[in-house]
């Protein structure tokens, strides 16, 4: 059982915990039978029940959409809760996140203990029970046929990949899981600010991307080396045309690794080798001098009254000091100093 680690920065042992996700909370309320049909209906079907009379049950929950994963946050107030859950589904996975908090939870034959920082995996197909006192985590519902896609999207489709599995328990003290926990922060912070009115699915596929990507390579879990490529597959240079050609055609829309490679009809690996060989870059980033070179040309040409930021933004930069460094870096000037010469 791995044991609790103090001190964690932004995180909370007791008393009242941070709020998260502000802009998106969709209830708050003290009625338990309130409380157990809008988690039931965001994540599953949990028997709750809040244990001593002087309890203070004020239940928190927000939910935002990151593309087709669901991000969200859960807090239970200053009170003893017992959670009992039965088998729900065989494709639905659960990850906690503990941000306040303890408890103990029984699952898939392994008790874990509750702390903050610490991580929980819940597999749907098998029952939990727990008990947590003042507790509130991130939770990503995620499915596991979407990881499996995305893996063979990675792998390539000659490689045979057999039922995904996650290890319940997740040890806190590892760099991949800090990693992977910062990562959630940052996207939670940035779809509750700058990107809350942006509504831009570029924009939130690429976090998507970012998020099952550290799923798989940084968490426990059956296709781990797979994806962290102690097994390569092999692929043959043409498809490098053929996902080059669907990146220029595609560029303006929602558009991810999965859908490169599954276009390129060749794993991610092998995708990114053939562009480093070919261009010197990664599919990804290949994608990113194209976007820029359709706000350059847009900038060349006549905005119609649309500034340098709503511009980029339609085209998925949302951090300007980034773009206009990496607008510099590939054309030698500023965007500014486009529409200076070109206006």
């Amino acid at each position: 059982m791995i044991r609790r680690m103090d001190n964690f920065p932004g995180m909370h042992v007791g008393g009242t915990a941070m709020t998260y996700l502000q802009n998106h909370t969709i209830l708050s309320s003290g009625d338990l039978d309130e409380v157990r049909e809008s988690i039931k209906n965001l994540a599953s079907r949990h028997d709750l029940d809040v244990r001593g009379h002087n309890a203070e049950f004020n239940a928190r929950v927000a939910a935002v959409e990151c593309d087709d994963i669901s991000l969200m946050h859960v807090a239970f107030g200053n009170s003893r809760l017992t959670v009992e859950s039965s088998e729900e589904d065989d494709d639905g996975l659960l990850l906690y996140i503990v941000t306040s908090g303890a408890g103990v939870a029984q699952h898939c034959g392994q008790e874990l203990e509750f702390f903050p920082n610490a991580g929980f995996m819940r597999d749907l197909a098998a029952p939990v029970s727990a008990t947590e006192d003042n507790f509130s985590a991130f939770v990503l519902r995620l499915s596991k046929d979407k990881l499996k896609n995305y893996t063979r999207s990675v792998v390539g489709e000659d490689v045979e990949l057999n039922g995904l599995r996650f290890d319940p328990v997740i040890d806190p003290t590892t760099p991949g899981w800090n990693v992977f926990c910062n990562t959630v922060h940052y996207v939670a912070e940035a779809l509750d600010g700058p990107l809350r009115e942006l509504h831009n699915p570029i924009v939130t596929t690429q976090m998507k991307d970012i998020l099952v990507a550290q799923c798989l390579s940084l968490l426990p879990n059956s296709y781990q080396d797979i994806v962290n490529g102690r097994t390569v597959t092999e692929v043959v240079p043409y498809y490098i045309k053929r996902a080059r050609d669907y990146i220029h055609a595609h560029a303006d829309k929602k558009l991810g690794l999965a859908d490169i490679s599954a276009a390129a009809g060749c794993g991610y690996r092998g995708l990114q080798k053939g562009f480093m060989d070919a261009f010197g870059i990664t599919p990804m980033a290949y994608l990113r001098v194209v976007r820029l070179k359709r706000v350059r040309a847009i900038l060349m040409a006549e905005p119609y009254g649309k500034t340098v930021s709503e511009i980029a933004g339609q085209w998925g930069f949302t951090h300007m000091g980034r773009f206009a460094q990496d607008y510099h870096r590939e054309f030698g000037e500023l965007p500014s100093e486009t529409i200076r010469k070109h206006g």
